[in-house]
């Protein structure tokens, strides 16, 4: 990795202070193959609505880190920030949203690395990556709404979220965006008063805002407001569809990439339920609601995890954090206006299915005899295994029986596709990524694997893809195929194979691996018989 250096630029020259020299431009050129980061008085400020913002300039990337882009109290909606006086500096990370305190360290971080920041309930800020502060540059903009469900997560939990290198590679302005979570974003307190009217989707209503941020004020950073690529993976990519079915998105975005990801929503009942087992659990009456604004966030949110599992018990089923489907704020339906606006839609290989694979006291699947295999589907399938494998086989016959022990069902993609296709629209993309990692013999890619490869990142999480040039290669293709959609809402394009959209009559999905190319209806008989 390249040394980085700090220079400060005071004016037009570079000043130390306590008498140590100063360095001149000739000294300067001496360091030209050498990676600089730039904080100026001058360069890289540019107008917000709310007022001026100095980032810095990352090896020629403008970046911008914590800008606000709204304020709310406790489960009331977002309304503009407060504006400033000067210049305001977005040098560091905003504040990200509480959740559940951690006690152990993730087991997952070597092939997902994250990273944690201070939390706040004032988190509604986001970041931006660009090439150019011109107004009239009007670049493609490219909104990452993050992972982690609805109750985990931030805008830079994941290394790989990072948006210098797709703003660099791609020519585009990346943003990415903090929004609240878990009881402070969807606890439908609608039953007690005005105020929380909309409380259960305080969460969605902030990702709204930030949309709204992006319209009014991306010029300023080199982007399109009519140029608005919406994407997010799993939790992320239900947070990309909910804006289908929110009525004041509208106008807000232009195309969508849904990773990994399905819609995701809770019945207003159930949600309502779990609000008044939260009061009785802190000893809040019905007319004593406001106190729930004073309670400390780690007794809410113990309370309310509480609450969760005992409504779940009495209903038989699983409650979590989700938006409220209340249609009037969020709907069933995607909404009419969503019918244009092209759609990429998508998963990888293994999903959930390959965390068990990096198990040191278990063989490595490419290490298993022919036996061995057969048992595991077995083990797996029961009395489907054979066919299971025939159907692997005819779907993917560039892998290898074992593989299909790990293989994922698409059926989230399926719902999402026969939604958008029942409802007229045409303009859809389906892709899978089935690249496996060469890390500990072989693994199939996982439940985030994919993030690196779209924000071309793979320099950041090397070590996940054992530092192969196929990965390397592949990130190309994939960030290309991202960037040609929010360019023009279609993927075809330099180094990208033909891909043409997914419809009733051709049911075509782009495979990405080490050689990507399309195929049509290839698993329909795998996908049926491993979704029973």
């Amino acid at each position: 990795m390249k040394k980085k250096i700090l220079t400060i630029l005071l004016s037009s020259a570079m000043i130390f202070s306590m008498g140590i020299s100063t360095v001149s431009a000739a000294a300067a050129d001496d360091t030209a193959a050498t990676e600089s980061t730039v904080v100026s008085r001058t360069d890289g400020v540019t107008d917000t609505t709310s007022g001026k913002v100095r980032g810095f300039i990352d090896d020629g990337t403008y970046t911008f880190r914590g800008i606000p882009y709204a304020k709310a109290d406790r489960f009331e909606m977002p309304e503009a920030p407060d504006s400033w006086d000067g210049i305001r500096n977005c040098l560091v990370y905003g504040s990200t949203a509480p959740i559940t305190k951690m006690t152990d360290p993730d087991g997952g971080d070597f092939i997902i690395p994250h990273r944690y920041w201070a939390q706040s309930e004032n988190c509604q800020n986001l970041n931006v990556w660009t090439p150019d502060l011109d107004s009239n540059a009007k670049k493609p903009v490219m909104v990452w709404f993050h992972g982690g469900g609805f109750y985990n997560g931030s805008s830079i939990e994941g290394v790989a979220y990072d948006g210098k290198n797709l703003s660099d590679f791609g020519d585009v302005v990346v943003v990415t965006v903090n929004h609240r979570l878990n009881a402070l974003g969807y606890m439908d307190l609608s039953d007690y008063g005005e105020d929380y009217q909309y409380s259960g989707n305080c969460g969605t209503a902030d990702l709204v805002a930030s949309l709204k941020w992006v319209k009014e004020n991306i010029a300023n950073f080199g982007g399109d407001p009519d140029n608005v690529t919406i994407f997010g993976q799993s939790g992320g990519g239900c947070k990309v569809l909910n804006m289908f079915a929110t009525s004041e998105a509208e106008g807000l975005f232009n195309q969508a990439v849904v990773q990994s990801g399905g819609e995701g929503h809770i019945d207003q009942d159930t949600a309502k339920k779990v609000t008044a087992k939260t009061l009785e659990i802190l000893g809040i009456s019905d007319n004593e609601v406001e106190q729930l604004k004073e309670v400390p966030y780690d007794t809410l949110d113990a309370a309310a995890t509480e609450a969760q599992k005992q409504v779940g018990e009495e209903l038989g089923t699983s409650v979590g954090w989700s938006p409220v489907l209340d249609e009037d704020y969020l709907h069933t339906d995607f909404l009419d206006w969503t019918n244009d606006v092209p759609v990429m839609v998508g998963s990888v290989f293994g999903e959930f299915n390959c965390w068990t694979a990096l198990d040191p006291n278990e063989p490595n699947k490419n290490s298993w005899t022919e036996e061995e295999v057969d048992e595991k589907l077995t083990e797996k399938y029961g009395d489907k295994a054979e066919a299971v494998k025939e159907a692997f086989l005819e779907a993917y016959p560039e892998k290898s029986a074992c593989d299909a022990y790990y293989v994922s069902n698409r059926t989230g993609d399926f719902g999402t596709l026969a939604k958008r296709l029942a409802s007229g629209d045409n303009k859809n993309y389906n892709y899978l990524v089935s690249y496996e990692s060469p890390i500990d013999g072989g693994v199939n890619l996982w439940h985030c694997g994919e993030i690196p490869f779209v924000f071309h990142n793979v320099d950041l999480v090397s070590d996940c893809y054992g530092g192969s040039q196929d990965a390397y290669d592949l990130q190309d293709v994939m960030a290309s195929a991202w960037v040609n959609f929010a360019r023009t809402g279609d993927p075809n394009g330099d180094k990208v194979p033909a891909w043409s959209t997914y419809t009733d009559d051709n049911k075509s999905t782009m495979v990405f691996d080490t050689t990507s190319g399309e195929r049509v209806d290839y698993d329909a008989e795998l996908q049926e018989l491993i979704s029973q």
